[in-house]
């Protein structure tokens, strides 16, 4: 499928037929996240795949009751480890090294200091850009792949955190259940080129 059309195809999807989803097409999925850009190269994102009966964990966490439905579930989260000083340096001096940018503009780059410990990160909204970046790149593919998706940010993070006994350092910011679409809903409206123009 050309990019245009994954892009024109793309539906948020909430009935998924039972087929299982192969292996290879998660892995895809999450490659494409992978691959995606981010602030200084800085790669935030973590995901757990969550499938089968740990589908119910996530229960009390979703009013929407499609959510655990879902033959995959990913639950995409950013690590706080990301904005420490040590990580941030390493990330600097990798771009620096490949010559994405110049010793001298580092500084320019982070004037804030950053902190030591991850209890103590304050997550930006850049890091929401980040994880939302990444979570496009995976609709996109599972839209290429046939599958159907439905970004979700409508659930309670700590209890999704709680139910799948992710590390301290985790934030959940987002759910992407994935599977066989058993809906072709028709396109949503969308605002004309022209009126996204200022």
């Amino acid at each position: 499928m050309e990019f245009t059309e994954a892009v024109k195809k793309r539906r948020s999807i909430r009935k998924y037929d039972e087929r299982e989803v192969p292996s290879a097409y998660i892995e895809k999925i999450l490659e494409a996240a992978r691959l995606a850009p981010s602030g200084t190269n800085r790669q935030p994102w973590r995901f757990k795949v969550v499938t089968g009966e740990d589908r119910k964990k996530l229960v009390p966490a979703c009013p929407q009751s499609f959510i655990p439905k879902a033959p995959v579930i990913i639950v995409c989260c950013l690590d706080l480890r990301s904005y420490l000083k040590k990580t941030i340096v390493s990330r600097l001096d990798e771009l620096v090294e490949r010559g994405v940018i110049r010793k001298e503009e580092v500084g320019a780059l982070y004037r804030q200091p950053a902190p030591e410990s991850f209890e103590d990160v304050e997550l930006n909204p850049t890091a929401y850009v980040d994880i939302g970046i990444a979570v496009e790149h995976m609709v996109l593919a599972a839209t290429d792949l046939g599958l159907g998706s439905c970004w979700i940010r409508f659930m309670d993070p700590d209890k999704v955190h709680q139910a799948l006994q992710l590390p301290a350092n985790i934030v959940v910011a987002a759910l992407l259940p994935l599977g066989f679409p058993a809906e072709d809903p028709t396109p949503r409206p969308r605002f004309s080129l022209q009126d996204i123009l200022l």
